[in-house]
């Protein structure tokens, strides 16, 4: 089972480069907000209520894109057959109806969400 990253539009018309500002979860939800590089305005991408989620260095997924397809032509992705999604559902106890893996992934950070549900965008 090799993992694929297909390209997430998450706007009406494409997708931005971005980096990513800030990561947060509080009473609000989870959150990122991103800075998009050709406007230098802040997107807001809040999920209601991920399952679990990860930050790391981009240079840890040296190991994971030789074992993936699809990686290198956007920030926004969908994971399909997720290493990250398979390693969860087999470790929780928890169970998930339509549970998916959703990457942001920047120059110097990425953000992998497993959540059930589209996020909401909203530009700031």
């Amino acid at each position: 089972m090799q993992q694929r990253y297909e390209i997430w539009e998450i706007l009406p018309d494409g997708s931005p480069r971005v980096s990513i500002e800030s990561v947060l979860e509080d009473w609000e939800g989870f959150r990122l907000l991103l800075r998009n590089h050709e406007t230098d305005r802040i997107l807001r991408l809040a999920f209601a209520s991920p399952a679990a989620y990860q930050r790391r260095d981009e240079s840890d997924l040296d190991g994971e894109a030789a074992r993936s397809t699809g990686l290198g032509r956007g920030c926004f992705y969908r994971v399909r057959q997720s290493e990250y999604l398979a390693r969860f559902a087999a470790d929780t106890c928890r169970q998930f109806d339509g549970l998916q893996h959703f990457a942001v992934i920047t120059e110097t950070l990425c953000v992998d969400v497993l959540a059930v549900g589209e996020p909401t965008v909203e530009a700031l």
